[in-house]
């Protein structure tokens, strides 16, 4: 136009024109994205089919691709040292908003590789939030800054309950697994289910109660390797999606380890620090299905790019135009709400820490929030897809399956929902 407006042509956008917060980015993590995302192009996206075969590829004795990709993501690409602080050897320092965009990249590619890629990162957080644990983080911190792939998960679901173990009302009533000190030793007992990445882990932050203690006493993170005596596992579940991020059950008979491997000495830290997981988790898990999403529109834009009804184009006809539209307008709607939370994550001078109810109430409407909108969008994509929808070489149903997964871990939307009618109703009694 005269004015110099610029007007959209008819030429698809791609998945960088929706409401990424480039001016919180750093230039080093922009950098950092693209090669992720360079990664995922060549070496996991040609895969993409074959992961839900390999669910049981820790149990399989001959050589898989899936052996590597840990390796090429974890070690030759650098993320496994991002969760170490530089003063402890590691690369760190990422904002929640830029921990977020690392996430989308990997969880583009696949649920399950940035699962159980991130999850070290996560048992990190217990160590260093409230207060920096620098006896436990020099432990730690030379395993993940190493040459060789090295799994933290964390051990929290147990038998009797999933939700229940992480209801930071119930005050660690619910947890059953058994802590108790003798001398200068943590002995635990006990059984867990479900941490990502279980089989392949090197170490555990284990969620316990602690024997003959009270709240807020009562709760203890213990980090346990993974090879020391009493530790056992089953096989992996055989789950809906979400394939090589394995889950199973995890045994503790009897296990000792050293009385400094609790994350947070002060127990009233200890608590602050688990509220502060739960919201962190949350938060975080909805990057994930952001990642799913862009996944998804940019398969749904290739399929309407090149696909015709009635002699033209399908992206011309006005009913798929309202759902493209709808499509377009979830996307935007679950990143804009995602990194609004993770950038007021990253000012706790201004909105307080993640310990505090409103932050957890937040993050729990953000996992929700995100992963019905990526519901809707990827549901919209299978059904505008028709057959190809469901079928694998559409390449769109494993983005179901696995965003699925993605809206319930880390407590259930139900939990979730609870706790934001205790925060801003009053709820006292569920």
């Amino acid at each position: 136009m005269a004015d110099g407006t610029k007007f959209a042509s008819g030429k698809s956008k791609g998945i960088d024109d929706f409401l990424r917060p480039e001016h919180l980015i750093s230039e080093e993590t922009k950098m950092y994205c693209k090669t992720l995302r360079k990664f995922v192009d060549n070496e996991v996206l040609p895969h993409a089919e074959e992961f839900d075969d390999y669910w049981d590829w820790t149990e399989r004795k001959e050589h898989t691709f899936v052996d590597n990709i840990w390796k090429r993501l974890l070690i030759d690409l650098g993320l496994q040292k991002s969760f170490i602080p530089p003063e402890f050897g590691g690369s760190g320092g990422a904002s929640t908003v830029e921990m977020g965009v690392t996430i989308e990249e990997v969880a583009r590619g696949d649920y399950a590789l940035a699962s159980t890629g991130f999850i070290s990162s996560w048992a990190v957080a217990g160590i260093t939030i409230p207060k920096l644990n620098e006896t436990l983080l020099k432990k730690i911190a030379p395993l993940l800054c190493g040459n060789k792939v090295y799994i933290i998960a964390s051990a929290i679901t147990e038998p009797h309950a999933g939700g229940s173990v992480e209801d930071v009302r119930l005050k660690g009533t619910q947890i059953k697994t058994r802590a108790r000190l003798e001398g200068n030793e943590w002995v635990i007992n006990g059984h867990k289910l479900w941490p990502s990445g279980y089989r392949e882990a090197k170490m555990f932050r284990v969620l316990c109660a602690v024997e003959g203690q009270d709240f807020p006493k009562n709760i203890a993170q213990i980090f346990v390797p993974a090879d020391v005596p009493g530790v056992s596992t089953g096989k992996p579940y055989r789950k809906m999606g979400a394939a090589i991020d394995t889950n199973g059950d995890v045994w503790f008979e009897n296990v000792r380890v050293p009385k400094e491997n609790r994350a947070q000495p002060n127990p009233e830290d200890e608590v602050k620090s688990v509220i502060a997981s739960i919201t962190i988790g949350r938060l975080i898990s909805a990057a994930f299905p952001l990642g799913i999403m862009k996944r998804a529109y940019e398969v749904l834009k290739d399929y309407a790019d090149n696909r015709e009804i009635a002699g033209k184009p399908m992206k011309e006809h006005g009913a798929i135009v309202h759902e493209l539209g709808q499509i377009a307008k979830n996307i935007l709607a679950a990143e804009g709400f995602f990194y609004y939370a993770a950038a007021r994550m990253d000012h706790p001078d201004v909105y307080g820490f993640p310990w505090d109810e409103k932050n957890l109430a937040a993050a729990s409407a953000v996992q929700n929030m995100v992963g019905e909108l990526g519901w809707d969008v990827v549901s919209r994509c299978v059904e505008l897809m028709g057959s190809y929808g469901y079928s694998r070489e559409g390449k769109i149903e494993k983005l179901l399956r696995d965003l699925k997964i993605g809206q319930i871990v880390v407590g259930g939307p139900i939990l979730r929902l609870t706790e934001l009618a205790r925060y801003y109703f009053g709820t006292e009694t569920i």
